[in-house]
């Protein structure tokens, strides 16, 4: 990895003050600050971001990934109650990314479906997961919703100084 020059040093130097003002003095300011993109909200470590249209699971699946996501995949039970405050309602279903192939669910990210956690779902040769009201729902494929996507926050991290020099103000 390069280098970075002072003046990149500052500008980061400013993103931090100006978007982790509240970690700046914690302990733990030192790991950094997570940053979504505009239009996404950050919730737990994830960053979601609810689609502006309705289509079929496999649209949902291509909308997601043309903004490097994917579709919602949970590893908590937490993670429901999450997408019900995306939505903001809870009362239309949601394609998440769970799909079932040869009656076996998993999720988009080849991870298999925890049925501990989740329950279990019906078996269906060919079907698409949904949540609604975080109730895991079976749908057709083809059905028409909106989606919800989900990403890695971007981790804004202090600079690393060990130089001395000082920032300008202005930057």
């Amino acid at each position: 990895m390069r280098e970075r020059n002072n003046t990149e040093q500052c500008a980061i130097s400013s993103l931090m003050q100006y978007f982790c003002k509240s970690r700046l003095e914690s302990p733990a300011a030192s790991a950094g600050c997570t940053l979504c993109p505009q239009d996404w909200q950050l919730l737990g470590e994830r960053c979601y971001r609810l689609s502006n249209e309705k289509g079929s699971w496999s649209q949902g699946k291509k909308g997601c990934e043309n903004q490097d996501s994917q579709l919602a995949v949970f590893r908590e039970k937490k993670e429901k109650e999450y997408i019900k405050n995306i939505t903001g309602r809870g009362t239309q279903p949601v394609w998440i990314g769970l799909i079932s192939s040869d009656k076996k669910w998993s999720w988009v990210d080849n991870t298999s479906f925890n049925t501990k956690m989740f329950g279990t779902l019906q078996e269906m040769a060919k079907g698409c997961g949904t949540l609604k009201d975080e109730v895991l729902e079976v749908n057709i494929c083809d059905g028409e919703h909106e989606w919800v996507c989900q990403k890695d926050p971007f981790q804004l991290s202090p600079p690393r100084t060990g130089d001395g020099e000082k920032c300008d103000a202005s930057v």
